[in-house]
């Protein structure tokens, strides 16, 4: 397993106890994930990083995966981790999350930027966590020394998944050189799909939905035999993310625009759902009753609006903005491209893509989440 993001909150709506709906869901499924695993019963699990969504996670994350490191321990089923750019400090003088757990009997965490080797059955793991200087990954990479029985764990996008790099800080490329079919195994994270690279590599994505652009990604836990080489993907939890096809309202009056978005919305409960709407008349949107789309995200766990007016350019895929992604993008834009002093761009980074997300989150609450 991969990318659990332990304390995601970056959707607004609350429970009647205060607490972020999608950060309960998300600790909710981890915690089925973990009973399915134990109930699978495997001679080890692998999890390939950004376990937590924060360097410095809060209490809670940090509880819940305390409680699954204990309940795999006593079910007799190691564990093995590696950091990933989300859970790793960008700087030497931070110290990562993991150090609390490690001294756990049958837990094996490499997250010192830099190449950890753990025994497990019969199989040595090659553990390559984050790297704070993507060209450290070769230069680690070159130390492995295969035992004949190897499984490598890594973090990252390789070279043939390109166009679906994340631009998350400390996001970093994986050369496809490093694919090597010496290993019996290699398990990916980053990537949150499920995806086979190679015939023995494969990102075994994450258990949930974090953004939109991934509504139509397989998602779930790989169950690997090591042995024959076969991969079963294994579902963990139901769809819950819904990105609409294009609704063309050419023409349409405001009456049957609400119409055609509640047409669309038989289904939210529980549910994160995305409309698109294209070729939309400015006059006629705004003359929507407004009320009626409160009560249509009132429904869902989180509604998401996205209109392309009548008389603007289409935009392709990548050239769309959604305003969940503006704070990563602020954060690649000042790393690539910002020119900021290295003393102070983590700073830089972390204030103002905390603001933007305060900005986001603002616009998002008062537009469409009417309880509150």
């Amino acid at each position: 397993m991969a990318d659990s993001h332990l304390g995601f909150s970056n959707y607004n709506r609350v429970d009647r106890l205060g607490r972020n709906v999608v950060e309960e869901m998300i600790y909710k499924g981890f915690e089925e994930a973990i009973e399915r695993i134990v109930d699978l019963s495997p001679d080890a699990l692998v999890h390939a990083g950004d376990v937590f969504h924060h360097v410095r996670p809060r209490i809670r994350p940090l509880y819940v995966f305390k409680k699954a490191l204990e309940r795999l321990v006593d079910a007799g089923i190691p564990v093995i981790i590696i950091s990933g750019n989300h859970d790793s400090p960008k700087s030497y003088s931070h110290l990562s999350p993991f150090y609390m757990y490690e001294g756990l009997d049958g837990v094996f965490i490499a997250h010192r930027y830099r190449l950890e080797n753990f025994e497990a059955g019969d199989h040595t793991f090659h553990c390559l966590p984050f790297c704070l200087d993507p060209h450290d990954y070769m230069a680690e990479f070159e130390k492995i020394r295969l035992s004949g029985s190897d499984v490598l764990v890594m973090h990252g996008i390789v070279e043939a998944l390109r166009n679906e790099r994340m631009m998350t800080v400390g996001e970093h490329e994986i050369n496809d050189s490093l694919l090597k079919s010496d290993f019996d195994y290699i398990a990916l994270g980053h990537y949150h799909g499920q995806a086979q690279i190679s015939g023995n590599a494969w990102y075994s994505g994450s258990i949930e939905y974090f953004n939109f652009g991934e509504a139509r990604q397989v998602k779930g836990l790989l169950q690997v035999d090591l042995e024959s080489g076969r991969v079963e993907q294994i579902p963990i939890r139901p769809l819950y993310m819904i990105d609409h096809p294009p609704l063309d309202c050419s023409g349409m009056r405001p009456e049957e625009i609400i119409e055609g978005m509640e047409d669309l919305c038989q289904e939210m409960e529980g549910r994160m759902v995305r409309l698109n709407l294209i070729n939309v008349g400015r006059g006629a949107y705004r003359r929507i009753d407004q009320s009626r789309i409160n009560r249509l995200a009132s429904r869902a766990i989180h509604l998401m609006v996205r209109v392309e007016y009548e008389d603007e350019a289409p935009l392709s895929r990548r050239e769309r903005v959604d305003v969940l992604g503006i704070p990563e993008e602020f954060g690649r834009f000042i790393c690539e491209e910002g020119g900021i002093s290295p003393a102070i761009e983590k700073e830089v980074v972390e204030y103002g893509t905390g603001l933007f997300k305060n900005i986001v989150a603002a616009n998002q609450t008062e537009a469409l989440d009417a309880p509150q």
